[in-house]
């Protein structure tokens, strides 16, 4: 599996994510760096991969279907430290086989998780 990770996200998720052995391209580290939303939901597309963003825009399902991706993982904004978001993450890829949520939007919180 495939993961894009939007610029919104923290910088250190890139590493920690790649360390856990996922195959992962970070919008900020790439000559893309500051592309448009658009944009970078076509690289979701075109690599069949899922997106992890803290960018609402993105669970706007008419205007970026989750049902052409792996998956749109939507990190909740609030008061989490860049620790806490690698965990949630960390935590949500462990436990959730692609399967469950390819196609859809999910939204991880602090402590709880929804896929629709």
């Amino acid at each position: 599996m495939k993961i894009i990770l939007d610029e919104s996200v923290s910088y250190s998720l890139a590493p920690a994510l790649r360390e856990a052995g996922h195959s992962v391209t970070a919008i900020a580290e790439a000559p893309t760096s500051g592309i448009i939303d658009e944009s970078i939901f076509n690289i979701v597309i075109e690599n069949r991969a899922v997106l992890i963003t803290r960018d609402y825009h993105f669970t706007n399902a008419v205007r970026f279907p989750p049902d052409k991706t792996s998956g749109i993982i939507y990190i909740r904004s609030g008061n989490l430290t860049a620790n806490e978001e690698v965990e949630i993450v960390q935590r949500f890829l462990s436990n959730h086989p692609n399967e469950e949520y390819a196609s859809k939007l999910v939204t991880l919180y602090k402590e709880s998780v929804k896929i629709r």
